[in-house]
């Protein structure tokens, strides 16, 4: 009887220890984050370089400063400034014979300075790719002028032109991981109109000067088919293009 009442004690101690310590087998979460970059927001600013592809005429570089700003999370303005000037002289004496010397003094110099205003609009709040599409307005002057002094006449031909344009793009541009870089392609049409397609030529021989005009800079003292009296000349222009960017955003 003993035994029966000990071995009933120890079944009932068995079995409170097994439901005490009994228990689900669960599993825990767990999450590892990717850095993926971090995306321009309101009140970033931006410089960025890059090269375009020109589908007509091959690759040219972009603007060398280039400015952007995000005014809010998905609106960005941006300014592109490029400003270029070439000045050569070339000053001798030509032999003309054994005894014959004249004296030709040659002067060249080109200038242009253009502004890239434009803006984009981004659809995208991730930080991986960024979709945005955007317009832009070129627009400045391209001048020229060449001058030769010689002996017996002087000749100066003259270039003022007022350059418009207008270009409608969209872009992609994928942000590098914790660093404030992006780099992006766009694809985009754009337009050019040059205003003022013509050189004005002035030649002067015996205290006497005559003002032609001609399409070409090619003016060779006021002789040649393509020189006139009056002329009116613009060329326009469209065209598609591929551009490749590298941007830096910072405060």
């Amino acid at each position: 009887m003993k035994t029966k009442v000990l071995f009933v004690a120890f079944l009932i101690a068995l079995g409170s220890a097994l439901t005490a310590n009994a228990q689900l087998t669960t599993g825990v979460s767990s999450s590892k984050t990717i850095r993926t970059g971090n995306r321009a927001e309101a009140g970033d600013c931006g410089i960025y370089a890059g090269a375009t592809l020109n589908l007509n005429d091959g690759v040219t570089p972009l603007p060398l400063i280039n400015f952007k700003y995000m005014s809010s999370d998905n609106f960005e303005m941006r300014i592109g400034l490029e400003a270029a000037r070439t000045k050569e002289k070339l000053a001798g004496d030509i032999r003309q014979g054994e005894n014959t010397i004249t004296r030709d003094d040659q002067k060249y110099g080109k200038s242009t300075l253009m502004l890239y205003p434009g803006f984009a609009y981004h659809f995208s709040k991730l930080n991986i790719l960024d979709v945005y599409v955007g317009a832009e307005l070129p627009l400045g002057w391209d001048a020229s002028t060449s001058s030769t002094t010689a002996t017996d006449y002087t000749s100066k031909t003259t270039k003022r032109s007022f350059v418009l344009g207008l270009g409608a793009f969209i872009g992609l541009q994928a942000y590098i991981a914790d660093l404030p870089l992006a780099v992006g392609v766009e694809y985009g049409l754009s337009s050019r109109l040059d205003t003022g397609l013509k050189y004005k030529n002035e030649y002067t021989t015996n205290n006497q000067t005559t003002i032609t005009y001609s399409p070409t800079n090619d003016f060779k003292h006021v002789h040649g088919n393509d020189v006139y009296d009056k002329l009116k000349a613009r060329k326009g222009e469209i065209g598609s293009q591929i551009r490749l960017t590298l941007s830096y955003y910072f405060k």
